[in-house]
């Protein structure tokens, strides 16, 4: 079994650089990281924080352009 490493939403807020209630309208909105409810607290696994960063990670449109370009080369 790994090692589970959960955070809270002060940690979370600070990683992603948003406020607590950012995050709170995420997770009514359904926008925000998995987070794991237990009773009245909040908490976000680490590993489930990192995949939601990397699944919003977008490259620029002039990159984008510039590598297609290279690639058709």
């Amino acid at each position: 079994m790994t090692d589970i490493q959960l955070l809270d939403e002060q940690e979370v807020s600070r990683r992603l650089s948003v406020s607590v209630n950012t995050l709170r309208y995420w997770r009514v909105s359904g926008d925000g990281p998995n987070y794991v409810k237990l009773g009245r607290l909040v908490r976000y696994d680490a590993v489930a924080l990192e995949k939601f960063i990397l699944r919003n990670l977008r490259v620029s449109k002039a990159r984008a352009t510039m590598e297609e370009k290279h690639v058709a080369l």
